[in-house]
């Protein structure tokens, strides 16, 4: 059973990695701004960033390609959108991989997947969702460690050197790993000094890590818009997707700490299950308007912080080891919370294709800078995901001619814009071709 849903979820997060690339889903939120400076400028190159790792190692397929001289936007925005997907997929997948002999470890991954990643990663170029996959996996390897193994040691230093540059939450995960690590080889009876001395070379680069991410916290450049970020994270409840996974896998948590022996009844399972129905219902939220939007995908970038303390606590229970009875069905349970989380990202999907497709129509064949209020775009609000700094941007991408036009900002808006409608570089023989 641990190895069919393994298996299953393996199968299905790649399916929905493809998908989410092959719509070009990337390219909402910072995504459009990362396509155009990359083929404006030239790709990623500052190895010397705080959040380098994952722009880096992101941005390959893209690199790769425009290297090799495509200059199709829409393969372009494919390959952004898959680079970073693939990146945290492959991580996580190797963590589930990790775990297939430990049905409760592997619970522990895929409900990391399922309330970590699928409810806070639909704005995909973002540094933290890297973070949290390079944790996740860092905590499988020291969870289901039996006895030191070199291979095992460097597996985990590379995590760590990983981890030096990725995002400022190793700041408190970095030495939460390496407290891991440590106690990893206190608790192992028979050790190699090899084995023994990549173990603690990876727990110092976790501390590496966290102090690397305390100096840029504290050199960070707009501390005002990183103090503004940071304190979304108590706007969590404007994630439903957040709230729901999060509530479940809390139900089913207490239940395997607190009482093991009901996990062979059908009373945590029937506690949790009102969460995972109405998972699957979410996407009837976008016949709504209130606090959960529109903008509807936003939410999960509020909880980009707010997730962090909840892989904590997932790492923490994969660290305490529990062995409760009816392991098989907590597995099952990480499994549907996986696939319920399904529909509200397939949802997000749609809007996003939908809104691409109203920008494309509303640039068509009408050269110049075109008002944000003479296209449809304010009649439906619901596709509208936060992307208004970033209209010029992404009408630029979408063009497939000179004589398409470029859309502005709404009348009125002071916000972030990094570049102007009427200043746009020129993207040459780049074109969006559907």
């Amino acid at each position: 059973m641990a190895l069919s849903w393994g298996g299953t979820v393996l199968a299905v997060l790649w399916v929905c990695g493809i998908a989410y690339s092959w719509l070009s889903c990337g390219l909402i939120g910072d995504g459009s701004y990362y396509l155009f400076d990359a083929v404006a400028v030239g790709p990623y190159r500052d190895v010397g960033h705080e959040r380098a790792v994952p722009n880096l190692l992101a941005q390959l397929p893209l690199a790769a390609a425009l290297a090799a001289g495509v200059t199709d936007l829409h393969w372009l925005a494919r390959l952004q959108s898959l680079g970073w997907f693939a990146l945290p997929a492959i991580l996580y997948s190797c963590a589930i991989l990790r775990t297939r002999q430990d049905p409760v470890q592997q619970a522990s991954v895929v409900v990391a997947i399922a309330v970590v990643f699928l409810t806070s990663s639909f704005l995909i170029v973002a540094e933290h969702v890297t973070a949290y996959a390079i944790a996740t996996m860092a905590a499988a390897w020291l969870a289901t460690a039996r006895r030191l193994q070199v291979d095992d040691g460097v597996v985990l230093l590379v995590l760590g050197v990983l981890s030096t540059l990725t995002h400022e939450v190793f700041v408190y995960l970095g030495p939460l790993l390496a407290a891991m690590t440590v106690w990893t080889v206190r608790r192992t009876p028979v050790r190699s000094p090899l084995a023994a001395a990549t173990y603690l070379a990876a727990a110092v680069v976790f501390l590496v890590s966290a102090v690397l991410a305390w100096r840029a916290i504290t050199a960070f450049e707009d501390q005002a818009y990183f103090a503004s970020a940071s304190s979304e994270a108590r706007d969590f409840w404007k994630n439903p997707a957040f709230d729901l996974a999060s509530l479940a896998a809390l139900v089913v948590a207490g239940f395997v700490l607190m009482r093991p022996a009901d996990l062979a009844t059908m009373r945590p399972w029937v506690l949790a299950a009102p969460a995972l129905v109405a998972l699957v219902l979410l996407p009837l939220l976008v016949l709504t308007g209130g606090y959960f939007g529109p903008p509807f995908a936003y939410g999960q970038n509020i909880t980009r912080f707010a997730a962090g303390p909840v892989l904590v606590a997932i790492i923490l229970f994969m660290w305490a080891h529990p062995k409760p009875p009816a392991a098989r069905r907590l597995l099952s349970f990480a499994g549907l919370l996986f696939l319920a989380t399904l529909p509200w990202n397939a949802t997000l999907a749609v809007l996003l294709t939908s809104y691409l497709d109203e920008v494309k129509a509303a640039i068509g064949n009408r050269p110049g800078v075109i008002a944000y209020e003479d296209t449809r775009l304010p009649t439906k609000p619901w596709l509208l995901q936060g992307e208004v700094w970033s209209l010029p941007i992404t009408s630029a991408i979408l063009r497939k001619s000179s004589a398409d036009g470029i859309i502005a900002p709404p009348r009125g808006y002071a916000g972030f814009l990094p570049y102007a409608a009427s200043d746009l570089p020129e993207l040459g023989r780049f074109r969006w071709r559907d």
